[in-house]
C-alpha cells in the first residue's frame, strides 16, 4: 500500500511541474522579449501553486489511507488453522461432551435390551406355547438380567447428566399407588427368595414427579434395604401431612428388620450420606436417587427403630415446586 502511494504522489508531483513549465512557456512566448521577468514571475507562481496541490493532495491522501475500510484483497490470508479456531464453535465443556456420549450410547444399549425384555415377556405370556418350571426360571432370569441393565444404562447417563448440569426432569402428577406398586414389581425381580410387601393409605394426593426416574429411586432404596438386612422388607406409603411452611408431602417408607442393627443401620447410612464412597453399581444408583429426588423437592434419610428394625423414609411434595 505504501509503494502504490508513492507513485501516485510522485507522479503527481511531475504533472503539477509539467503544467507549470507549459504555463510559464506560453507566458514567456506571448510576453516577448522584454517580457523576461514577468514570465519568471508567472513560472514561480505556477511552481509555487503546484507545490502547494501537492501537499494538500497528500495530505488528503493520507487521511483517506487512515480511515479506509479493511480490504480483504490486500489483507493477509491467515492459516487454515487460525480460520478454523476463529469460526468455529465454543468448545463444550468435558462434564457436556461426556453427557452427550453417553446419552447416545444408553440410547443404542436400551433397543436391544428393550427387545430382551419384550420377548422375555412373550415367552412368559406363553406366546409361543407353554414352558416347564425350568425353562420359566430362565426366562425370568434373562429378563430380571435385562432389566437390571436398562436401570444401570439409565442410571450411568443420569449421573453424567447430573454432573454436566444437563439433567431434565419430565414431571407429571402421578398417583402415588401406582409408584409404589411399579417399584415393588422391580424390586422383585431383584430379590430372589426375599418377600417384598407393599401397603398405601387410602385417599392419597396425587404427586408431582418425573414417574420413571422416582421408580428408580425407590428401587434403589430398596435394593440398599434388602442387601443390608437379607430379610423380608416392607414398602409403604404413610398419609400425607404438611411441613412447617405448609407444604404438603407424602412420605415413602421402606422398613426391614437388621440381623446386626448397629452395623448394618451404620452401613445403610454411610450408603445414603456417601453413595459414591465405594466403586460400585448400588452407591451410583444411591447417588443419583438422591440427586433426583431432592431435585424434585423431598428428601431421603434414615430412622432407627425398636427390635433391631430400620426405615429408609422419602419425601415428596404433592404440588408442584
Amino acid at each position: 500500500m505504501n509503494t502504490g502511494r508513492e507513485i501516485s504522489v510522485s507522479k503527481l508531483r511531475w504533472g503539477v511541474a509539467a503544467v507549470s513549465l507549459y504555463f510559464a512557456a506560453c507566458w514567456f512566448s506571448l510576453a516577448g522579449e522584454d517580457r523576461y521577468p514577468a514570465a519568471f514571475v508567472v513560472l514561480g507562481a505556477g511552481l509555487f501553486l503546484g507545490a502547494g496541490v501537492l501537499w494538500s493532495v497528500e495530505r488528503l491522501l493520507r487521511a483517506r489511507e487512515s480511515t479506509k475500510p479493511f480490504d480483504p484483497v490486500a489483507a493477509p490470508i491467515p492459516s487454515m488453522l487460525e480460520t478454523i479456531e476463529t469460526h468455529s464453535a465454543k468448545p463444550e465443556l468435558p462434564a457436556r461432551q461426556r453427557a452427550r456420549f453417553l446419552g447416545a450410547l444408553g440410547h443404542e444399549l436400551r433397543n436391544p435390551l428393550n427387545s430382551v425384555t419384550g420377548f422375555s415377556d412373550m415367552l412368559l405370556g406363553r406366546v409361543d406355547g407353554e414352558l416347564n418350571a425350568e425353562q420359566e426360571s430362565s426366562v425370568r432370569t434373562i429378563r430380571a438380567s435385562a432389566e437390571r441393565l436398562l436401570r444401570l444404562v439409565s442410571t450411568v447417563v443420569d449421573q453424567s447428566k447430573i454432573e454436566a448440569g444437563a439433567l431434565r426432569l419430565q414431571p407429571q402428577w402421578v398417583v402415588p399407588d401406582e409408584l409404589i406398586t411399579e417399584a415393588i414389581g422391580f424390586a422383585r425381580s431383584q430379590a430372589e427368595g426375599i418377600s417384598v410387601i407393599g401397603g398405601v393409605a387410602d385417599g392419597l394426593p396425587r404427586v408431582f414427579v418425573d414417574r420413571h426416574r422416582t421408580v428408580h429411586a425407590l428401587v434403589s432404596l430398596a435394593v440398599l434395604v434388602i442387601r443390608s438386612s437379607g430379610t423380608d422388607i416392607v414398602m409403604r406409603v404413610a398419609p400425607p401431612r404438611r411441613d412447617q411452611v405448609g407444604k404438603g408431602f407424602v412420605q415413602f417408607d421402606l422398613m426391614a428388620t437388621l440381623k446386626d442393627s448397629s452395623a448394618d443401620t451404620l452401613a445403610v447410612v454411610e450408603r445414603l450420606e456417601t453413595p459414591l464412597s465405594r466403586s460400585d453399581a448400588l452407591g451410583l444408583e444411591v447417588a443419583v436417587a438422591r440427586s433426583v429426588i431432592e431435585a424434585q423437592g423431598g428428601r431421603i434419610w434414615t430412622e432407627a427403630g425398636t427390635a433391631g428394625s430400620l426405615r429408609v423414609c422419602m419425601t415428596l411434595p404433592t404440588s408442584a415446586h
